[in-house]
């Protein structure tokens, strides 16, 4: 799936981008906004898709002096699924943080990174996790760790039909690959969206060898 396009879990269709435009906000949208919004779709098809969504009540419709605009229906009975559809991005990243709170303290820092977090998933896109434990723990804490990072990667792919790629980390090596100027840190740093840990904690990190450079 794309998270950046929910409704294309649904419909390939224009009709689904014109909806997510639509269900963002609960305020009126004229055609040209929704397609500087889009950046695709002709103006004509746009209006098409409105039209066919306001027979259908989804979508109420709106003239003031020439100007048409349309919003979403928040009555309607299919209003709530469509706002769910909408949604499902924060949904992810919300349902990632529940699970990964059951991890305990062994997992210091975590986020989505790559083109989830830059909006520029595409169809078979991965989706890219980035983890960092504590450096000191025993055999019996790396057999659980293991285990959970493997049920991480399974249900990322159960919930969004993508392979989940998890990158791994210590907090060891993260120093040492900060003090390397390792670009995938700078990349989670700038783009990441934490999903355990804080992002203060994981800047720190990364401080020390900023510095030296």
């Amino acid at each position: 799936m794309q998270l950046n396009r929910p409704f294309a879990t649904v419909t390939p269709t224009l009709d689904g981008d014109v909806l997510a435009v639509l269900a963002s906000a609960e305020v009126a949208f004229t055609i040209s906004q929704v397609q500087r919004i889009l950046t695709t779709g002709s103006g004509e098809g746009i209006r098409k898709v409105l039209t066919r969504l306001v027979a259908q009540g989804v979508v109420l419709h709106d003239q003031i002096g020439r100007t048409n605009t349309y919003r979403i229906n928040t009555e309607h009975l299919a209003a709530e699924p469509i706002m769910a559809l909408s949604q499902l991005n924060s949904t992810f990243l919300t349902r990632l943080e529940k699970h990964l709170d059951g991890w305990g303290a062994t997992l210091r820092y975590a986020a989505v990174f790559g083109s989830v977090a830059t909006g520029r998933m595409k169809l078979d896109s991965d989706i890219d996790l980035f983890l960092v434990r504590t450096t000191d723990t025993d055999h019996n804490e790396d057999e659980v760790w293991e285990k959970r990072v493997t049920e991480l990667a399974r249900l990322v792919t159960a919930w969004t039909g993508n392979d989940g790629r998890v990158v791994e980390y210590t907090e060891d090596e993260i120093r040492a690959a900060a003090a390397a100027g390792e670009l995938l840190l700078r990349d989670v740093a700038k783009q990441g969206l934490t999903v355990a840990g804080t992002r203060s904690w994981f800047n720190a990190q990364l401080r020390p060898a900023a510095r030296r450079s």
